[in-house]
């Protein structure tokens, strides 16, 4: 009688383990396609500048750890990464290293942004106002060169 009690425990706890295993896995499945990773670029076109380029998650609130960063010099393209979360988007913080010359000794600011997946943010020139910003035009694919977006933006 013991044997037929301790083969039933054992049959009841397999049973469970394979259950336990199949959740594990199915949950597995979920959190992939919820943070799927997505990828933007960023491109900079200022003449002696380097940005910096942070992505983050989709739906970081915090942004204090970014998913992936990048500095990107002049002529330069980098692609980054964040998990999309079901948005297709990476928020984005674009910020000079340093202060370009032709902020005039204005000092730096951070421009941020939600850069769509698969979309390029090229960084075409300098908004020096009250704070010296990056000036960046969004589009669709690689661009051939600086010059195809903004013309003469690395003089």
């Amino acid at each position: 009688m013991d044997s037929e009690l301790q083969e039933g425990a054992v049959g009841r706890s397999r049973r469970w383990m394979l259950v336990f295993a199949a959740i594990l896995v199915v949950g597995a499945l979920g959190a992939g396609a919820a943070r799927a990773d997505i990828y933007v670029h960023v491109m900079n076109c200022v003449d002696s500048t380097t940005v910096k380029a942070e992505a983050f998650d989709a739906k970081d609130s915090v942004e204090a750890v970014a998913a992936s960063s990048k500095d990107v010099s002049t002529g330069d393209n980098e692609q980054l990464h964040c998990a999309g979360e079901g948005k297709g988007f990476c928020q984005m913080e674009l910020t000079w290293k340093g202060s370009p010359e032709r902020c005039y000794g204005v000092a730096t600011n951070t421009l941020t942004m939600n850069l769509d997946s698969g979309k390029w943010a090229v960084v075409k020139g300098i908004d020096a106002g009250t704070a010296c910003y990056p000036e960046v035009e969004t589009v669709d694919s690689q661009p051939a060169s600086c010059e195809a977006v903004c013309g003469n933006c690395l003089d």
